[in-house]
């Protein structure tokens, strides 16, 4: 990506140079080696910097978001797709984003370079939608925790990132074939789970609902994002589900430079326990609770829902063989 980083300020230094025509944009083609003609500009009313692609988008799909726009913009050779810098304080997250849709489109073809580039957009459209920053230290323990349940699941059958839905705004961490994981993350020796959503431990719409707690402690030996996350993705079957992983990754919530969410902590697996959500389980739900309660969060002691204790091998085995039972 830094090829990518030089090749935009570059440009975008040169553009500023020039002064302003007649036109809306004055630009110049950054990817005269790559199957998409994408073109860094400066927009003339107020020498902003733009990132171009002649393609039309669906309206739904257009955003202004955290100091940044995407729009479709008319031009005489034919709509331009326009992502745009308003705000000029974020002048290096853009320049970041530029640089990352511009690598994710190098490919060998004009299609699959199309199709990487909007999905890598709209996983950024994702991340200026849900947040500023990067992940804070609990965050990253979280994101670790759903990491080693997804590694479980491919070690097991390849197939499986599909099934991660906690980056897609899914209502539970894992789902497939009517069976739904929700993953909860303990670092230290806390012995409480934290449920920070109503609908997190509600079974409406799904068979079975499993709440699996996964226990770690840091240790200078232990594993980091960055180890893990290069793990699952040399367990991954092809490029495509490597791009798809990247792309939830950052929906998740994880920047591609963010060495420090990459690096610590380190942690090793102390146990992943796991819970039947089922009848009787101590739970707060939505249709319990007074119509003015939006929202709530809430903590179980882990020796207070003992009754409810599963193996954890069992549960993930169940979820390969599709057993919503």
């Amino acid at each position: 990506m830094t090829l990518w980083l030089d090749a935009l300020n570059t440009a975008w230094d040169e553009l500023a140079q020039i002064a302003p025509v007649a036109r809306q944009y004055r630009s110049r083609i950054i990817s005269a080696d790559a199957p998409l003609e994408i073109r860094a500009g400066m927009r003339a009313m107020d020498n902003a910097p733009c990132l171009i692609l002649q393609i039309t988008l669906p309206s739904d799909a257009l955003f202004e978001l955290g100091g940044m726009r995407l729009n479709t913009v008319p031009d005489i050779s034919g709509p331009l797709l326009v992502l745009s810098l308003e705000d000029a304080g974020r002048r290096d997250l853009f320049t970041t984003i530029c640089a990352d849709v511009v690598a994710a489109a190098s490919q060998p073809d004009q299609s699959t370079a199309l199709v990487q580039f909007l999905a890598r957009l709209d996983a950024w459209r994702q991340f200026l939608r849900d947040r500023r920053d990067g992940l804070s230290r609990m965050e990253t323990a979280g994101l670790i925790g759903e990491l080693l349940i997804l590694e479980r699941l491919i070690e097991a059958d390849r197939d499986s990132l599909t099934s991660w839905q906690a980056p897609l705004d899914g209502l539970h961490d894992f789902q497939r074939a009517g069976h739904a994981l929700e993953v909860k993350t303990g670092l230290g020796p806390a012995s409480a789970i934290t449920i920070s959503r109503l609908d997190q431990l509600d079974t409406a719409g799904v068979r079975r609902l499993d709440l699996l707690h996964v226990r770690l402690i840091e240790s200078p030996t232990g594993r980091s994002l960055r180890a893990i996350i290069a793990a699952l993705n040399a367990a991954l079957p092809d490029e495509a589900c490597r791009s798809s992983f990247e792309n939830l990754l950052l929906r998740r919530g994880l920047l591609p430079g963010d060495d420090i969410a990459r690096s610590i902590p380190r942690v090793q697996l102390r146990t992943i326990d796991a819970y039947a959500v089922a009848d009787g389980f101590p739970r707060l739900l939505r249709s319990g609770l007074p119509i003015a309660i939006t929202e709530a969060t809430y903590t179980l002691e882990v020796r207070g829902i003992s009754a409810f204790a599963e193996g954890a091998a069992a549960v993930l085995d169940a979820f390969h063989q599709g057993d919503g039972q």
